[in-house]
């Protein structure tokens, strides 16, 4: 017999003095053996519900009024066990997300009274933190008889599955087993919004038309058709026509410094709190990449830099080039994270078992690819706005 099944949400404030979730008490009821006690949104899937993911996101809007975007999704945790007390065990699948910047973090500010569909009567914003305050410990007698740990807060005793979730999210990194990083460099150490990369397509663009005698319009078209078609515009031009790749990339990556992004700090911090061996991952070339870092006060942060030239002129997502890179490592590839803005580059990657995160900085993935398939099924398993995110994952507490 299959067990039912469930999902809730995660639902993180990452601002203020430190993370928030959203927690709920559910209201007192004579058939509901969970009457009283705090509660994550969630709930059973319904015949609208694509995957387990809107299930979770659309219990957000009926139970507390909070509209939650699958963009805003960072990814899924393991299925849990609920249920364990009353014997009827449910398969719940967990789903962080976050709200930074959608609403007020100031006391009260997650409470509601008016969830659609009744089932909770308060809402709070519960500090995570609370989890390590020993004089917030106790017990709760369950409905079987046993006495189970809790945790004092003011809609109540948390306690259950909820308690072990969220004890999973705060003492255990969310993404475990890391130990090496693979980055792409291009809109991922840097944002994508950021004028380079712009000033690196514009060089392109102006090699196709001096080379092939095009206007400026047509071989801006060319350019974008060939990255769409091979992945990358060395790599069509290669395929389709003579082309020296040195003399191509000298003239692309001739760029003022002026043009690379400025020192980061912030991103400076993020990794060395990580403190990983990490490398660069890049259809540019190492010289252009180590401009870039030097400009970005990190190239003490970053090891080794495999490049288009190193690969023969080859690119990223030719899959014959991630094998290469974990047989010359011979690292176990679960213990790799790699993280680019692209996440056709990334399936090569995660067909090999490597743990993979999408850089989207302005949210355009919401967790369905062309062909609409479940949220597991994608090249992805996490999803961050900027790298400067990804101690959140890779550190126990959120990172904080």
């Amino acid at each position: 017999m299959t067990s039912p099944t469930a999902s809730v949400a995660v639902l993180l404030d990452l601002r203020g003095d430190g993370p928030r979730v959203l927690l709920g008490r559910r209201r007192s009821r004579p058939d509901d053996p969970w009457s009283g006690h705090l509660a994550l949104p969630g709930g059973r899937p319904e015949a609208s519900d694509h995957d387990a993911m809107d299930t979770a996101i659309r219990e957000c809007s009926e139970e507390a009024g909070i509209r939650v975007h699958r963009s805003m999704v960072w990814g899924g945790l393991p299925p849990v066990l609920a249920g364990r007390v009353t014997g009827h065990h449910t398969v719940v699948s967990p789903f962080v997300a976050v709200l930074e910047g959608r609403f007020d973090p100031v006391e009260g500010a997650f409470r509601r009274d008016h969830g659609t569909d009744g089932e909770i009567e308060a809402w709070t914003g519960f500090a995570l933190g609370d989890l390590d305050r020993p004089e917030l410990r106790t017990t709760i007698p369950a409905p079987d008889g046993t006495t189970q740990e809790g945790v004092l807060t003011e809609l109540g005793i948390l306690w259950g599955m909820t308690l072990r979730l969220l004890e999973r999210v705060w003492r255990a990194p969310l993404v475990p087993g890391i130990s090496s990083l693979w980055l792409d460099f291009d809109g991922t150490l840097y944002p994508a919004s950021h004028a380079l990369s712009d000033a690196v397509d514009r060089r392109i663009s102006e090699w196709i038309s001096r080379e092939r005698d095009l206007d400026p319009e047509e071989a801006d078209r060319v350019r974008r058709d060939l990255f769409l078609r091979y992945g990358n515009t060395l790599r069509g031009m290669l395929g389709e026509s003579d082309v020296d790749p040195k003399r191509y990339l000298d003239f692309v990556f001739d760029l003022p410094d002026s043009v690379f992004p400025d020192a980061d700090p912030d991103l400076d911090l993020a990794l060395a709190r990580l403190d990983l061996p990490a490398s660069v991952f890049t259809n540019a070339r190492a010289d252009y990449v180590r401009r870039g870092l030097r400009k970005l006060g990190i190239s003490g942060r970053i090891g080794g830099i495999r490049d288009i030239e190193s690969f023969h002129w080859r690119s990223k997502p030719d899959p014959a080039l991630y094998e290469e890179i974990l047989r010359a490592d011979g690292t176990d590839p679960p213990t790799i994270l790699f993280a680019d803005d692209r996440a056709e580059n990334l399936a090569p990657a995660r067909a090999l078992g490597v743990r993979c995160v999408w850089i989207d900085e302005e949210e355009r993935g919401d967790w369905t690819d062309r062909e609409r398939r479940p949220w597991d099924g994608l090249p992805w398993q996490w999803k961050l706005r900027s790298l400067h995110r990804l101690p959140a994952l890779l550190l126990p507490r959120l990172g904080t």
